[in-house]
């Protein structure tokens, strides 16, 4: 009997024994060791954020390669004691409109009467444009006639200029009547005023680069009156301004190039 009591006295220890193999109490960590933990895990923290940002410059610089800065856009009023950015952005615009002039002057592959009119006939009484001397009408699409009836006296300067136009003109003189041939547009002739297309372009470029020039070179001498960095700001917006209106100066190349060779 005290035998079977002993072993009834057993079992609570056993049963708590066998489920303590089952269930773990929580792991005790002093202190120190936890503060020491937590500090660990607070440079883990840091060391993964520097390694995140410095891995998100290294693809935003990736991304960013090729893309356009942030662009500036300042207050012409509050720095026209430096520079009129009205008037630069003036003269750059003169510079695109004039490149337009020299295309349609000169790159014209359509016939028809307004393909003339920009030659300019120099007489005695001054410089005209040959639609204000001549009637100009197309006849044909390879034929072009001037009539010089309202000023026979200018028919041979006339002549003249039509032959000096870079057209590649052959003018006929019958009476008062100016014949025009206008030649077969070959392959050859497209890619040739293709060339002079971007021709054209470079040299609107180029007077393009002179407006910047002076531009910048005004701003420089107002370096003892503001400061370095307004200085650079505005240098900036005037590198901006060049760099839109070189934008459509290639753009309209891209487009007449297309136009010219199909």
């Amino acid at each position: 009997m005290a035998m079977a009591l002993r072993c009834l006295r057993q079992l609570p220890p056993l049963f708590h024994n066998s489920l303590s193999g089952l269930v773990r109490p929580p792991l005790q960590v002093p202190l120190r060791h936890t503060t020491l933990m937590l500090n660990g895990c607070r440079q883990c923290v840091v060391h993964q954020t520097i390694l995140t940002r410095h891995l998100a410059t290294k693809k935003a610089k990736a991304k960013g390669k090729g893309q356009t800065q942030a662009r500036v856009n300042i207050n012409a009023a509050l720095v026209e004691d430096i520079i009129s950015l009205g008037e630069v952005n003036g003269e750059m615009k003169a510079v695109m409109e004039a490149l337009k002039e020299e295309f349609g002057k000169n790159l014209n592959i359509r016939t028809s009467p307004g393909t003339l009119d920009h030659i300019t006939v120099t007489t005695n009484d001054g410089k005209f444009p040959l639609n204000q001397l001549g009637q100009i009408s197309l006849k044909s699409p390879q034929l072009i006639l001037v009539n010089m009836a309202s000023f026979p006296e200018s028919t041979a300067a006339a002549i003249k200029a039509i032959r000096e136009s870079g057209m590649n003109l052959n003018p006929e003189v019958d009476g008062i009547i100016i014949r025009v041939p206008v030649p077969k547009v070959t392959r050859e002739h497209r890619e040739s005023l293709a060339k002079l297309a971007k021709q054209l372009t470079n040299k609107g470029k180029d007077s393009l680069r002179k407006v910047r020039s002076n531009a910048v070179n005004q701003v420089k001498k107002a370096k003892s009156t503001v400061s370095e960095d307004t200085i650079k700001l505005v240098e900036k917006q005037i590198q901006q301004m060049t760099d839109d209106t070189a934008a459509e100066m290639d753009k309209l190349l891209a487009g007449k190039t297309k136009e010219l060779l199909g």
